[in-house]
């Protein structure tokens, strides 16, 4: 058997047959339903013999036709044009004009319009693909025949429009899906170049076959059941709307037999008055009743009541089918519904009559005791009620009266109906004798009047069923090409398990390796180590030198680390320029130190990489099973926590895991999530610290100080949440907060005196393209002014780039800013940029002032700084003031300003407020 090579060709000869198999396997089991279908109602038949045959021979034809036989070909599609052609006559009016014998043979399964769409795959069947002019038959009646089928099925979705192609709605959608799909099946079959075009695989022809199968079969019990509980429910609706009836016509012959009781042995002076009162209670008290006469025992109305709104009866009983049964109901209780209420009066009534004897009277010769009749009118609608149920039901069910009439009550009126507009033209119909008193027998017929539930059962079990062939078309598809994928799977398998650039095992590889070494130390004694590997400096060669470089530059630094793997030990490239070594058993002779001595120095060699002579160095992080767990995750993991400390170090070296490492990690992680929390609550705040001139303590500005509190009421120092805030890029939004809180707060400080406030700011925030913008789009929201805005740097801003920060600085001064080095003689930065630095202000740090007292070296400093500051016209701010001592230290030396604990606590803004109008400053 010849294969079929994996190309489009394939995917189209796969999807055609497994169309085919479809169509046959629906016509099969379709038929064999149809058969074995032991229910003789129209809702029963889902599909017909017919309808499952022209599924069947279409299917065969196609396979013909793409298989090159031309003689099935032929005859397949000569069946298929026949019988569409009978269907298309018999539903169109020249059906008038078919011999009786040929219209009495079967009735036409589909409508005319789909019968010729059949037709048209008849013929596309007949004439074949085998040249170019019918290739092209079947190249333009594919689409047609696809549109087709969509448009009637989407017809299926709206109201009765199924009629319109089938009298089923589950033969409707089925026709119509197989429509569409042959429309395809006939468009693929136009492509083929070849015929006979080559069997698929039989793997492929058993399960398009099986699954084919198990999908139409699904589609017939769904229907099956479907129709079937239908079918009950309407038998159901029957039965119960009979009983109901009868009950009520009981109970209403009863009501009335009491009345006449009561009449039987009443004094003839008082007869009628308790007739005049029992009337009007019944006529008040039973809403069926529209009138209530007496007749003589001749048949003669003597007298009617009536209720206000009904009209007169009485002239009904002129009408000589009810004079008929008068006469023949002599002496005896009778019911009967007068024709002229039907057809004139189009408000059906139903009379009941009973006789009333009495015995306190003679007798006579030809009546006996026979007083007269008592003739009531009921309204048929109100009496014959519809049950509950009924309302609610597709189930109507009528009463077939006086031969050929049907009604059917709602409650408020009656619809009349004639028998013969049921006939033929309804999918379900049932019918139960009902038994009211004085022995009348009532047909109650049931009919399917409303097939919304069985419309959308058809419609959804369609698209199970279609959806369910796509399925087994991609199916076959994929078996199909399954060869050459088997053939392209050691590559893709190697490509999942290695990595593309460098050859290496992929992270994958890496855990599942790292795993099994972990389920070997479980039951063993052996130690093994992860080495987490990173290299320092990479992302600025790949950015300005390109990527290829950077690939480059990986490959050849894999390559150096690969010749120092001995003993078992396996590198994996983890990602990016990241690299993981699994060492699987630690040697006491072999310290794996020696290991990671080597990678580094190996590493630090300089790289030759096309033109370009380049240097890089690692961090290297260490575990073993003896800190971490055996789990190759959290080994990892831990390596990656070791390496991220070695970078902190300083770079080109490397750390071993301790606990104390995933402490701080776990640590710093939860206060970062936290203050993330904070920030979207808005519950940092703001503390402000006095600062005071030396000479007389006067207040002349303040200090805002970020305050982080916790609901439990303890604080997080500012040294643990803010390098963490700018690792994040939290310190961003933080630090815009703070400077328009200060600024808000400053505004309001005005009406208190002439104070500065100053402010703590991030190299981050500084060294933003857009910070003195914003800086200044703050004031203009706030209106505070600039000239009262002092902005602390800490000199980490000129360790980082000074030229810079000059520029920044300079930039600052001449916006009218303020600018101080904050924790001046903390950052170890050169005093040589002091001499240029466009500053205004020093802030001596508090550790240089706590010992200044005690510490002769502290003192010395501190006096060096402020005579420095002096000479280079700077204002002095000495922080972290708490003692009288070293409050006169630092007015003895000359300091312009100080701060601190000795003075004020920081404090919220309202109790600044008042610390200020409290406040008496020292008096010369």
């Amino acid at each position: 058997m010849k294969r079929l090579s994996a190309s489009p060709t394939t995917a189209m000869t796969a999807a055609y047959y497994t169309i085919v198999i479809a169509g046959m396997v629906t016509g099969l089991i379709g038929f064999v339903a149809a058969y074995t279908q032991t229910s003789t109602q129209p809702l029963a038949e889902i599909i017909s013999p017919r309808a499952a045959l022209t599924s069947l021979f279409s299917a065969m034809g196609l396979w013909a036709a793409i298989r090159g036989a031309p003689v099935w070909r032929v005859f397949f599609g000569v069946v298929i044009v026949i019988s569409a052609a009978y269907s298309a006559i018999m539903g169109s009016p020249l059906a008038a004009w078919v011999p009786e014998t040929l219209t009495q043979f079967a009735q036409p399964s589909v409508k005319a319009q789909v019968a010729l769409l059949y037709g048209l795959v008849g013929v596309c069947v007949v004439f074949g693909i085998s040249q170019d002019k019918r290739r092209y038959l079947w190249r333009i009646s594919g689409p047609i025949i696809f549109v087709s089928g969509v448009v009637l099925s989407t017809l299926c979705y709206i109201g009765e429009s199924y009629q319109l192609i089938a009298p089923h709605p589950m033969l409707a959608s089925l026709a119509s899906l197989l429509l569409s799909f042959y429309g395809v099946a006939l468009w693929l079959g136009s492509h083929q170049q070849e015929l006979p075009q080559p069997l698929p695989s039989i793997r492929a022809l058993i399960t398009a076959s099986l699954s084919a199968s198990v999908i139409t079969i699904l589609w017939f019990l769904l229907s099956l059941e479907a129709v079937s509980k239908l079918e009950a429910d309407g038998v159901r609706a029957v039965t119960e709307s009979a009983k109901s009836r009868e009950m009520v016509s009981i109970e209403n012959y009863r009501l009335m037999q009491r009345l006449v009781n009561r009449w039987q042995n009443i004094s003839e002076n008082d007869l009628r008055r308790l007739m005049e009162m029992d009337i009007i209670a019944y006529l008040n008290d039973i809403e069926q009743i529209e009138s209530i006469m007496f007749l003589n025992r001749d048949g003669d109305l003597v007298w009617e009541e009536t209720k206000p709104e009904s009209g007169t009866r009485a002239m009904l009983i002129d009408d000589e089918d009810v004079q008929h049964w008068l006469e023949a109901t002599e002496r005896r209780g009778a019911v009967y519904i007068p024709t002229t209420s039907i057809t004139d009066m189009q408000d059906p009534v139903i009379f009941l009559k009973l006789p009333l004897f009495r015995y306190n009277g003679a007798a006579t010769e030809s009546g006996g005791n026979l007083y007269g009749y008592v003739l009531t009118a009921f309204d048929f609608a109100r009496l014959v009620n519809p049950v509950v149920q009924e309302s609610d039901s597709p189930f109507k069910t009528y009463a077939h009266v006086q031969h050929d009439y049907l009604l059917h009550s709602t409650g408020g009126y009656t619809e009349i109906r004639r028998l013969e507009e049921f006939t033929g033209n309804y999918l379900f119909s049932y019918q139960r004798t009902m038994r009211v008193p004085l022995g009348l027998e009532l047909t109650l017929r049931g009919f399917l009047t409303d097939t919304t539930e069985l419309r959308r059962a058809a419609n959804l079990y369609t698209l199970v069923v279609g959806g369910g062939w796509i399925l087994c078309i991609l199916l076959v598809i994929s078996l199909e090409n399954a060869a050459i994928l088997r053939s392209q799977r050691a590559q893709l398998q190697f490509q999942a398990s290695h990595d593309r650039l460098t050859g290496l095992a992929n992270r994958t590889v890496l855990e599942e390796v790292l795993g099994m070494h972990c389920s070997r130390i479980a039951d063993t004694d052996d130690e093994l180590a992860v080495i987490f590997i990173d290299l320092d400096g990479f992302k600025p060669i790949n950015d300005s030198l390109g990527l290829a470089v950077g690939d480059k530059l990986l490959i050849e630094t894999s390559h150096r680390i690969q010749k120092l793997m001995k003993h078992g030990a396996r590198l994996a490239r983890f990602g990016g320029d990241e690299f993981v070594v699994i060492v699987p058993r630690l040697s006491k002779d072999t310290p794996i130190t020696d290991l990671v001595n080597d990678i580094l120095s190996s590493i630090a060699q300089p790289y030759l990489i096309d033109s370009y002579r380049l240097y890089i160095t690692a961090s290297i992080g260490i575990t073993t099973t003896l800190e971490s767990a055996l789990d190759p995750k959290q080994l990892i993991q831990d390596a990656d926590m070791a390496m991220y400390q070695a970078k902190r170090q300083g770079r080109n070296h490397y750390q071993f895991y301790t606990a104390d490492i995933s402490e701080r990690f776990h640590v710093s992680v939860t206060i970062r999530n936290e203050l993330q929390h904070v920030l979207e609550q808005n519950a940092l705040q703001l503390f402000y610290q006095p600062i005071l001139r030396s000479s007389d303590h006067a207040i002349v500005g303040v200090e805002a100080l970020l305050r982080w509190q916790r609901e439990d009421g303890s604080y997080v120092s500012p040294a643990e949440f803010i390098p963490l805030a700018e690792d994040s890029g939290q310190i961003i939004p933080i630090g815009s907060w703070v400077l328009q809180q200060a600024c808000s707060d400053g505004v309001k400080l005005q009406e208190y005196g002439d104070f500065n406030v100053a402010v703590n700011l991030s190299s981050i925030q500084v060294h933003r393209a857009n910070f003195i913008e914003s800086l200044k789009h703050t004031l203009n929201i706030t209106g505070f002014d600039a000239s009262k805005l002092n902005l602390e740097l800490t000199e980490s801003i000129l360790m980082e780039d000074s030229h810079q920060a000059i520029r920044i600085l300079t930039a600052l001064r001449a916006q009218g800013f303020s600018v101080s080095i904050d924790d001046f003689g903390t950052g170890f930065s050169s005093l040589s940029y002091l001499k240029s630095l466009p500053i205004d202000t020093l802030k001596i740090d508090r550790s240089f002032i706590q010992d200044v007292v005690g510490g002769k070296h502290d003192a010395a400093i501190a006096s060096g700084i402020i005579a420095m500051a002096m000479q280079l016209n700077l204002n002095v701010v000495a922080e972290g003031v708490e003692e009288p001592e070293q409050v006169a230290f630092v007015e003895a030396s000359g300091c312009d300003f100080m701060q601190g604990f000795y003075f004020a606590k920081p404090m919220p803004f309202s109790e600044l407020v008042c610390f200020i109008q409290d406040y008496q400053p020292r008096k010369s």
